[in-house]
């Protein structure tokens, strides 16, 4: 049987990956070889999200990435052979896979995109007429924005280049600051997870839905790549993914249409909104790797969110319909606190190790050593930039409880996407406090902060942890994995911002971030109050959270998951759930006809839908890129 091969397969490697290679080996053959993996991935994104394609990174996993190992691991074979102990092994290539996946996240749609306009923004579009220079302007920190219009130009007007002296130079002080608070940021989420890890993996053993994907290509790639079904599921994928790229570019070739979008006109179920029903195979495939009652969890919840918006229309609560938001954000934080509850006694355990020396794992150390000086680090960044300490250690507090949610939500349920827009964690103070007691140069400086907060999709917190469950298949040495990590962080964030400035200058790129000074102006002009309705919202989605929460880990046949209700709405998800309602409906078909067994030898299927679609989309935008055109995206 087709999985039984591959888990005697991954054992062999597993054995093999006991030898460890030499300290050269690393740094040449891993770290070297997955920092220009890194530059070119970068580039790519970069380039085809601002000019050629639109969604390549709103996922869990991305298409640009697969396409990468995917055709590494179909060429390591001839490079053996050719090369022979030169070429990259599976685990060279896993801890690759790793360092290229955390920086595709930092250069992807809601981090560093949303980071460089920051910079730029107020300057550029401040006007007599919103008067933003007279409002905000002295509390903008001069070594993290650039106001020079003459600096400005050739970045929000493009046909220029950034290599000169007198942008480089304008440029420079900016750019070094923002990576460095990056690289902390992101070495500060390492240290948490060094120490969840083995609580999540090892006592609670969640799914980690997601490491399957690298896992079976890369540990696994002989006998996935000489199954049938892999290559059937791969096959229409593929070419579904083509005939629409084909259709867009000459729209004479037809394509199959496989998207549809059903309206409701009559109240209250116009409520509802648009209900799209779309298939994507790869949302198939994922929906197919999550355990079954969390792919029921996911769409349930999704039709869940809309007939609410239906009850509060037909009960003339219209007013509630806003508050969905501030429902889900409670739902994020439940997780985020339930998932450091349930962890308790580990993380004690961990820091009563490290603060009695008794421990003698050096990871424990570094992270939580590691997390306080970071921690130290970012508040004597933003209190030389004009942040009070009380409102960053509460900015920050609430942030990291939120990427932890997130992270938790990733290794349990492993969703196609999560997002959560508009959820920044000075807009959940301001709910609390109102705008008054923040002032306005705090508000300032904490809008310079809304990238790390614009989507919560492409995020490298969940790569992170995802890396030591990966390490485990392929017996990595974890010392190393934290390296390759911290050194895809440096490589990342410079690349990142500095390739996103560099561009700018070169295209003509799509415009992001003005709206966030806009409600600057506002806050500072207009005072806000504590907003009582949103946070009885917000503690309604934090009760609901906690209660199915009760209620699945006291029933056993209870089939809903907390995390369902936190992930299952938003605007990505909304194209996506019919497609993981199909995963789940074969999942169960297959489970409740022919068992495990009927399971397991249907997976290279649904594999080859996601490496299928992902692998042509990818195609499509490296096109775009390579020919400088717009081109058909496979999202949404």
């Amino acid at each position: 049987m087709w999985y039984d091969s591959s888990m005697h397969h991954n054992e062999q490697s597993a054995i093999r990956d006991v030898e460890k290679p030499s300290t050269l080996r690393f740094f040449v053959g891993t770290l070297l070889f997955g920092s220009v993996l890194i530059i070119l991935t970068c580039y790519w994104i970069i380039s085809a999200e601002n000019r050629v394609v639109w969604e390549l990174t709103d996922f869990s996993i991305f298409p640009t990435v697969l396409f990468t190992f995917f055709i590494l691991a179909a060429l390591a074979p001839f490079l053996r052979r050719i090369f022979k102990h030169a070429a990259p092994t599976s685990r060279e290539l896993a801890m690759t896979y790793i360092m290229v996946s955390v920086a595709t996240a930092l250069a992807g749609h809601d981090i560093v995109r949303q980071l460089v306009p920051m910079i730029a923004n107020a300057g550029w579009f401040a006007t007599p007429e919103n008067e933003w220079a007279d409002i905000f302007f002295r509390f903008l920190p001069t070594w993290l924005t650039i106001t020079d219009r003459k600096i400005l130009q050739g970045y929000f007007e493009a046909d220029d280049s950034f290599w000169q002296e007198r942008y480089m130079e304008a440029w420079f002080f900016p750019i070094v600051a923002w990576s460095f608070l990056v690289i902390v940021l992101l070495f500060m989420m390492l240290c948490i997870n060094i120490i969840i890890r083995k609580q999540w993996i090892d006592h609670e053993k969640l799914s980690y839905p997601l490491t399957t994907l690298p896992v079976e290509l890369l540990g696994n790639t002989s006998n996935l790549f000489r199954n049938k079904l892999i290559w059937l599921g791969f096959g229409i994928a593929f070419g579904l993914e083509m005939l629409a790229g084909l259709n867009y570019i000459y729209p004479v070739i037809p394509s199959l249409k496989i998207k549809y979008q059903l309206f409701f006109p009559d109240r209250p179920w116009n409520a509802m909104g648009r209900l799209p029903v779309y298939v994507y195979p790869f949302a198939i495939g994922l929906g197919y790797l999550m355990p079954l009652d969390l792919a029921l969890s996911f769409w349930s919840f999704y039709l869940f969110w809309g007939l609410q918006r239906v009850f509060f229309s037909a009960t003339g609560w219209t007013t509630a319909i806003g508050f969905q938001t501030e429902q889900r954000t409670g739902a994020w934080i439940g997780i985020g606190l339930l998932a450091l509850f349930t962890s308790r006694r580990e993380i004690l355990r961990v820091l009563g190790g490290v603060f009695s020396f008794r421990t003698k794992d050096r990871l424990y150390q570094l992270a939580v050593f590691g997390l306080i000086f970071g921690l130290a680090i970012v508040l004597v960044f933003w209190y030389l930039a004009g942040l009070s300490t009380w409102v960053a250690l509460g900015y920050f507090g609430i942030y990291l409880v939120l990427c932890i949610g997130m992270t938790r939500m990733r290794a349990e349920l492993g969703p196609p996407t999560h997002e959560l827009h508009g959820v920044h964690p000075d807009r959940i103070m301001l709910l609390f406090l109102g705008s008054r007691p923040l002032g306005a140069q705090n508000l300032t400086n904490t809008t310079l902060l809304s990238w790390l907060a614009y989507g919560y999709r492409c995020h490298p917190m969940p790569h992170q942890l995802e890396a030591f469950k990966i390490g485990r298949h392929f017996r990595l040495r974890e010392n190393r994995i934290v390296i390759a990590l911290i050194v895809a962080s440096i490589v990342g964030a410079f690349i990142s911002i500095i390739g996103h400035v560099a561009l700018y200058y070169e295209y003509r790129f799509a415009r992001w971030g003005v709206g966030e000074f806009n409600r600057l102006q506002n806050w500072i002009t207009a005072p806000r109050t504590p907003n009582l309705t949103a946070i009885q919202h917000m503690g309604f989605g934090f009760l609901l959270t906690g209660v199915l929460t009760i209620l699945k880990r006291q029933f056993l046949w209870w089939p809903f998951y907390p995390v369902g209700y936190a992930v299952g709405n938003g605007w990505a998800i909304g194209w996506m759930w019919f497609s993981i309602f199909l995963g789940w409906l074969f999942k169960r078909l297959l489970f409740t006809g022919g068992g495990v067994r009927a399971y397991r030898q249907a997976l290279p299927l649904f594999l080859g839908l996601i490496f299928g679609q992902f692998l042509a989309g990818s195609l499509w935008s490296l096109l775009g890129v390579l020919l400088n055109k717009n081109m058909y995206t496979l999202f949404p």
